[in-house]
């Protein structure tokens, strides 16, 4: 037996008691409402290996506003479960206080299994992320950065895999590095105006049915290597991306957009588009008070390279690679 055999071999016990019947404490995700929490339950299954339970929304305004069919999991619901699970395994078992600041440099997800994600539709959606840590850099007890590599499992099948590379700031910590990165006090984003900066585009053509959750607005298509070009605009108030205030454009918010624009860039029909491969670079901080232009360019493989732009400099790479999924079947005249 391989060794990855045997640790998902072992995995098996754990996962099978974990509960599933009331959301975990907020504070232990960084969230204020508790409809935002989606983990249910943690448990320890070695030195240095995890598993935590998540239950998916049936009725979410942003996680259940998908197009796609056949209905899937959303992908930026996995990326926040996965956020969550691993914001929870840092609080519990790696020694991270409550107030701390989480910043993600590298992000890489891919979901090898679609139809493992499959949306049951009649009841919630339940699967286990098993978490992996290592390469942890430590300042006596204090955690400064960890990787922490995810697998979603969903009905018992390996759906895909995460890895999350993130660094650890004390609240102090968070607001020197964010007044010598900048060089003024940040405004936050409950304090920006709740208004769009340009025309968005229309839902349907990335996958959405609520024009509040469409983050991109006055697209072009100036030809070239360039797919699209478009300006980022993630409504101040959006209840889930801005869950609570913030002084820059959270790590979900650029995903969603990297996301959007990858299968507009994919073309229509965007009902039958999945971005299924995220890779992104979080290099500076995302400013809210200054104009972020999102670049597209096609890549080899269905994938397509995403740019985020402020003031002249490259703030955020990503790229998402986009599947197109099988038509529903046509339903059989039995009913079957």
């Amino acid at each position: 037996m391989t060794l990855a055999e045997q640790e998902r071999t072992a995995a098996v016990p754990a996962a099978a008691e974990l509960a599933y019947q009331r959301s975990m404490d907020r504070v232990l995700v960084h969230r204020r409402a508790v409809m935002e929490v989606f983990v249910t339950d943690a448990a320890r299954l070695g030195e240095d290996r995890f598993a935590v339970a998540v239950q998916a929304p049936r009725a979410h305004a942003y996680y259940n506003d998908h197009t796609q069919r056949p209905a899937l999991l959303d992908p930026l619901f996995l990326l926040e479960a996965a956020r969550q699970a691993v914001t929870v395994v840092a609080h519990q078992w790696l020694g991270v206080s409550y107030d701390t600041s989480f910043l993600i440099s590298d992000w890489t997800t891919e979901f090898t299994d679609l139809p493992a994600l499959r949306s049951r539709g009649d009841a919630p959606d339940e699967l286990v992320i098993e978490i992996g840590t290592r390469d942890l850099r430590r300042r006596g007890t204090r955690l400064l950065a960890a990787t922490l590599d995810c697998a979603f499992v969903a009905g018992g099948r390996r759906a895909g895999t995460s890895v999350i590379v993130a660094g650890y700031l004390s609240r102090d910590g968070y607001q020197a590095h964010r007044a010598k990165s900048r060089g003024t006090v940040p405004p936050l984003s409950s304090e920006r105006p709740d208004t769009r900066a340009g025309t968005p585009v229309q839902p349907a053509l990335v996958g959405r049915e609520r024009p509040g959750n469409v983050v991109l607005v006055d697209v072009e298509r100036p030809g070239g290597p360039l797919a699209l070009r478009a300006l980022l605009d993630v409504p101040a108030r959006h209840p889930a991306m801005y869950d609570h205030p913030l002084d820059h454009v959270p790590a979900m918010a650029l995903m969603e957009a990297a996301r959007q624009a990858a299968v507009l860039a994919a073309g229509a029909p965007a009902d039958e588009r999945y971005a299924h491969a995220f890779r992104a670079t979080f290099g500076r901080f995302v400013e809210l008070d200054s104009p972020v232009t999102v670049t597209v360019t096609p890549v080899d493989g269905g994938r397509h390279a995403v740019d985020f732009r402020q003031d002249g400099v490259s703030v955020c790479t990503a790229e998402v690679g986009v599947t197109r999924l099988p038509a529903v079947p046509a339903a059989h005249p039995d009913g079957r």
